[in-house]
């Protein structure tokens, strides 16, 4: 089998962040699948994007495109989900996929292989506005190993350890038991017979200093603008989100009409989901509403297809 894996987000359009860090756990569990799957003789690419796809559309076409190129018949991306600020026990786990009318098998057994190590089954769950799943032509999944802000999910998590579960997505994806060979990427190589002759090294190069500026947004510019011109926000049109930006972002709803809310739906399909068949017509009609709760679902926001202060940071990215 073809398998295209990816590693959900990248550092510069980062993941969800609590206890842990998304981008960070997601890419060791992605490594850990693909170790296990080449090590069972399957053919595997890697479509984890490079950070220097720095939007979430970019970032996401790419792993699709790869996947598509590849001939892949089997997509997985890995991410690690979040609902709340904090929260004091366990959520658990789930697998998203585009249709449970489709064939869903791969899917239920890896939710019950990362169930059998302890997490709270949560489902396999169907998500078709989520582009990974309604652009991939392929069978394709999601997996939410467990929720970063979780403290009984993060502890599990932690105690386990990402290799075991890549092991056990990549068992359940072929649906058969894999010898733990890893245990030779942990080792040392031996002791070369021959001694390594003394080479003196070259001075260290300083390392250059890395570019911790914000990158900039081109729709925050325009929101920015739009607020200035309609509420006098007073905003400096930088195109970076801050407090002064998420502050002048007032709440909106259905009904609303007008350049805001064409920004809104941009948004939204810049994340992947569509805004219906008229797509960013600056109407907050249903289709709208119905984008904003499948957005605040993917961001683990309460769905109410309100566009406030928690929405407004989701789309700002902050």
């Amino acid at each position: 089998m073809k398998i295209a894996v990816r590693g959900g987000h990248n550092f510069s359009v980062p993941g969800a962040r609590g206890i842990i860090d998304e981008t960070t756990e997601d890419r060791k569990v992605k490594n850990s699948i693909i170790k296990y799957l080449k090590i069972a003789g399957e053919e595997v690419l890697d479509v984890t994007p490079p950070d220097s796809y720095n939007t979430v559309s970019s970032d996401l076409v790419y792993g699709v495109k790869k996947a598509a190129a590849f001939g892949a018949e089997l997509f997985v991306s890995c991410h690690f989900n979040k609902a709340y600020d904090k929260y004091d026990g366990a959520i658990g786990t789930e697998v998203l996929v585009y249709s449970k009318n489709s064939d869903i098998t791969i899917a239920e057994r890896v939710l019950n292989n990362i169930t059998n190590l302890g997490f709270k089954k949560r489902g396999v769950i169907e998500r078709p506005g989520l582009y990974e799943l309604r652009a991939t032509s392929m069978k394709s999944m999601i997996i939410e190993t467990c929720f970063v802000e979780a403290t009984k999910d993060v502890e599990l998590y932690r105690s386990i350890g990402f290799d075991a579960i890549g092991k056990a997505i990549a068992e359940a994806i072929l649906n058969k038991s894999i010898s733990s060979n890893s245990n030779q990427t942990q080792k040392p190589n031996p002791t070369p017979s021959k001694p390594n002759p003394v080479i003196k090294p070259n001075p260290t190069p300083e390392k250059p200093k890395p570019n911790l500026e914000k990158p900039k947004d081109k729709w925050i510019g325009l929101l920015q603008a739009e607020l200035n011109k309609q509420y006098n926000s007073g905003l400096l049109v930088d195109s970076i989100a801050g407090p002064k930006t998420l502050a002048s972002c007032i709440v909106i709803n259905s009904g609303a009409k007008g350049n805001i809310t064409t920004l809104i739906q941009k948004r939204l399909i810049e994340f992947g989901i569509s805004c219906g068949k008229y797509g960013a017509d600056g109407s907050y009609g249903a289709s709208t509403k119905a984008a904003v709760i499948n957005f605040q679902k993917m961001k683990g926001l309460y769905p109410d297809g309100i566009v406030g202060k928690n929405t407004w940071a989701k789309l700002l990215k902050l």
